[in-house]
């Protein structure tokens, strides 16, 4: 009796320590995994940084101008004029304006984005997702509005709701791809004193955000981009697992990202984690879009004291 007591214990030491060992070394891959995900979102931001300060020092202070935009509202900006100087940027003949006006950016295909997050009131989590994500981005449809992929549930709905559905029923949730009203990147008075995010943000919708095209896109292609994303609005769900249950659901940046993998890719090739617009062929960021070797920056707008800073490609007469 006292042996087999004895050879249980050790097989029990045995098992314990065996299951410690795995233990340790899964702790460990996760540890290095967290470091190897801390460094590329280092490197990613540093170099996205970079990049912005590099297209702003080539710009040139061109002017400024107070204009009315909306009745009795009124903006001030100063425009700085940025030479094109890459063969892309001298083949794509486009203003990045939407009209001579100067009063809204961007033409079709068009991606704008911001690395804000909306949830500024939430320290903790907007550096997290600011840092490592980005906050939002958006596809031009090229009638001065934005398809794009937004999570904001109704009051009646909870997260759960949206994450348990597969996506390829009908459903009446809220949480889809949708198209803006408007243009309201630059709109002053995008929120109102009320809302959470006004003592970051003030009426505005961002502090800051970057204007994206890719390289050698034809008009055909844009066309299929938008119908790509047009078909998903009021339908595909946001994708609050990100990189789970990608099929039927979109998050901002996957939208964006999938919508060009679907002209640009053959479709054999295409995934859900896109084989465009994404170097890395993972999560889509902010990032992944602007660091890309298939885009490249058209704008950078940044508000200081009130006044927004617009760096812009030149026109091409």
């Amino acid at each position: 009796m006292a042996k087999k007591q004895i050879k249980k214990v050790k097989t029990f030491k045995k098992r314990k320590f065996r299951i410690t060992r795995v233990l340790r070394v899964l702790l460990v891959l996760i540890l290095m995994g967290i470091l190897y995900s801390f460094g590329v979102a280092v490197s990613e931001n540093v170099r996205s940084k970079r990049m912005i300060e590099d297209f702003k020092a080539r710009g040139t202070f061109e002017y400024e101008e107070t204009i009315q935009y909306h009745p009795g509202v009124f903006q001030t900006r100063k425009y700085y004029r940025v030479s094109r100087e890459t063969s892309f940027e001298l083949e794509d003949t486009r203003s990045v304006f939407y009209d001579p006006t100067r009063k809204f950016l961007g033409q079709k295909g068009d991606i704008f984005a911001t690395h804000d997050s909306p949830f500024a009131n939430l320290p903790l989590i907007h550096l997290f997702i600011s840092y490592y994500f980005g906050g939002h981005a958006a596809i031009n449809n090229g009638n001065n509005r934005f398809i794009e992929a937004v999570g904001f549930p109704d009051e009646d709905e909870t997260l759960l709701d949206i994450i348990l559905h597969p996506g390829n029923i009908p459903h009446d949730l809220s949480v889809t791809v949708s198209r803006s009203g408007s243009n309201y990147w630059l709109n002053p008075t995008y929120r109102t004193e009320f809302d959470r995010e006004y003592p970051y943000y003030g009426t505005r919708y961002r502090n800051n955000f970057v204007g994206l095209r890719v390289k050698g896109i034809t008009d055909e292609q844009l066309d299929g981009v938008v119908a790509y994303a047009q078909d998903k609005v009021d339908q595909a769900l946001y994708n609050f697992l990100f990189f789970l249950n990608m099929e039927y659901k979109y998050y901002c940046t996957d939208l964006v990202s999938r919508a060009y993998q679907s002209v640009m890719v053959e479709p054999s090739k295409q995934r859900n984690y896109s084989r465009a617009l994404n170097d890395d062929r993972f999560i889509t960021s902010v990032n992944d879009l602007m660091l890309s070797k298939e885009t490249y920056m058209i704008f950078y707008v940044e508000f200081i004291d009130e006044v927004a800073h617009i760096y812009y490609l030149e026109d091409i007469v």
